[in-house]
């Protein structure tokens, strides 16, 4: 408490600091460690919103701060005082991308932060900052970037090896007006639980409590929420399982498999489990979906949505995707494989996420993907479905995966995943490109076994 008896609230730039130290030196999630920070500290809602756009606006263009930081020192990142790194990022941030924040403000704030950290060192913040502040005209990416390719990094924030697949599988317009939307914060969408309420008493209920909802743009049960009352994990919503968060293009999926009353499903990597509650609201809870995972804590939240989802058809199984035992041969009419994969279709909503990828795990995936797929696809009953998809954009994962499948296995067909679709799609597989569908990038395949 402070002199007044009012609860004292955290300086958000402080605040910054320390949640940049969780993502860069402890390997934290961006959105878990904000998640994090906001539960323990005490902080102002305007306070709250400034400190969020600082870390996710920061962590969408960190290369580009991190170069101009190095450009001005004249030595990697990795040389400087790790506190001093965070400062100048937070600092630059605001500089750069924060008009409503004076810069006098900005070099100031930053330099307190300095005294307060990194005693000695306050002077040498000062003036970084009072550079970037002058010499904005030569820090453009186009001057800092010794490459085409490097300059559409530094201007579009994505590392430049996947700009660069990007290019080639899009072309630079495209690439162009891709990136841009990943920069962009990303609409909060949720799925109205059919199980457990109506869609129009639903919608009626919370605008009545205030929340500011859209239409989906695709899905009759989607919501788009630009704003909410208070929490949103002490939402009594969610408690009572009227709504769910995932994205249209991930609602696809269910939609695209199309179960029916009565049929066996097995979903091989479910964790959470979103997509296995979608496909038993869509059954109605009449039949049996079996979700797989290989970790008993991914097992337990799946149970834990289940049950808040009030979904009843669905069990539990700890299996590795790889490794389905013989029991699980020709024994369900649809397979589902949500494969893991690089997740580059996330990026808008988890911005630190392009930073920790690399050219050598992605690989690494595809192999795991082919092994998964083929392994799933012994499950599937004669005249079944094998339902491949993943939140991420990259051919080698995506129709590379699905091509190189159906040579191997002449029983699988490939099906239109669009015919079934109440919109216009392009197939046979679909590709959610955020800068042309307004969701999460997805892919999604649809594979008919024949049969005997």
């Amino acid at each position: 408490m402070d002199k007044k008896g009012m609860t004292a609230t955290v300086n958000p730039r402080l605040l910054a600091v320390k949640t940049l130290s969780m993502i860069l030196r402890d390997g934290a999630y961006a959105n878990l460690a904000v998640q994090k920070q906001l539960r323990s500290s005490p902080i102002s809602d305007i306070d709250r919103r400034f400190y969020t756009e600082l870390i996710y606006g920061l962590m969408r263009r960190y290369n580009y701060l991190e170069r101009i930081i190095s450009y001005l020192t004249k030595r990697p990142s990795r040389k400087l005082s790790p506190f001093v790194f965070y400062i100048l990022l937070v600092g630059t941030y605001q500089l750069l991308f924060m008009d409503r924040i004076p810069p006098r403000a900005a070099i100031n704030e930053s330099v307190k932060l300095a005294r307060k950290l990194t005693p000695g060192l306050h002077g040498f913040v000062n003036a970084v900052l009072r550079n970037v502040d002058r010499k904005r005209s030569q820090l453009e990416p186009t001057k800092l970037a010794k490459s085409e390719i490097e300059a559409l990094s530094l201007t579009y924030n994505e590392p430049a090896w996947i700009v660069k697949r990007w290019v080639k599988d899009l072309g630079p317009d495209e690439t162009k007006a891709l990136c841009e939307t990943l920069n962009q914060p990303s609409v909060l969408t949720a799925r109205i639980n059919t199980l457990a309420v109506d869609i129009e008493s639903c919608k009626n209920q919370l605008e009545e409590a205030g929340w500011q909802i859209e239409d989906g743009l695709y899905w009759s049960e989607a919501i788009r929420i630009k704003e909410h009352g208070g929490k949103l994990e002490d939402s009594p919503y969610i408690e009572k399982g009227f709504l769910t968060f995932m994205n249209e293009a991930s609602m696809t999926v269910a939609h695209v498999a199309n179960p029916k009353e009565g049929m066996k499903i097995l979903d091989c990597c479910a964790a959470p489990g979103g997509k296995s509650m979608h496909m038993a609201t869509l059954m109605h809870n009449k039949g049996r979906i079996l979700a797989n995972d290989i970790y008993d804590h991914k097992l337990a939240l799946i149970k834990e949505n289940a049950e808040r989802l009030h979904v009843s058809c669905l069990e539990v199984s700890k299996q590795d995707a790889c490794l389905l035992p013989d029991s699980y041969r020709e024994q369900f009419d649809i397979v589902l494989v949500d494969a893991p994969c690089s997740g580059l279709g996330l990026l808008q909503k988890k911005p630190d996420l392009r930073w920790r990828k690399t050219e050598e795990q992605m690989n690494q995936l595809v192999t795991l993907q082919q092994q998964i797929i083929h392994k799933a696809s012994q499950a599937v009953k004669a005249g079944g479905y094998l339902i491949y998809s993943t939140c991420t954009l990259n051919f080698d994962e995506n129709e590379g995966i699905v091509n190189a499948f159906i040579d191997d296995h002449k029983e699988f067909t490939l099906e239109d995943a669009a015919g079934g679709l109440p919109w216009l799609m392009e197939g046979p597989m679909l590709t959610f490109w955020p800068h042309k569908t307004q969701t999460d990038g997805f892919f999604i395949a649809k594979l008919h076994k024949e049969s005997k």
